[in-house]
């Protein structure tokens, strides 16, 4: 079961950092992308918190903004597909 504060919250950051998919983005609703956005919302959490803390390793704040990346790149695959009407 999704958090929907994850959820949302993922949500409205990939609106942000992706806008020309704003619109596809706050229409969306499944399982797959509700998977996506929890999943975004949880990691930009977990690297915000690494940025801050002084102590954080860079090697794993490295791997926090790979895997931010990647989620985006993933939200723009599935959306265009969505789109195209490729399943």
């Amino acid at each position: 079961m999704h958090s929907i504060r994850n959820k949302e919250g993922g949500r409205k950051k990939l609106m942000l950092k992706l806008p020309a998919l704003r619109e596809q983005l706050r229409l969306l609703s499944n399982d797959a992308i509700d998977d996506l956005f929890e999943s975004y919302e949880l990691a930009t959490t977990a690297l915000e918190r690494f940025s801050f803390n002084l102590e954080s390793d860079s090697k794993l704040i490295a791997e926090y903004k790979q895997l931010c990346s990647d989620i985006e790149a993933e939200v723009e695959v599935y959306v265009h597909r969505i789109k195209w009407g490729v399943p």
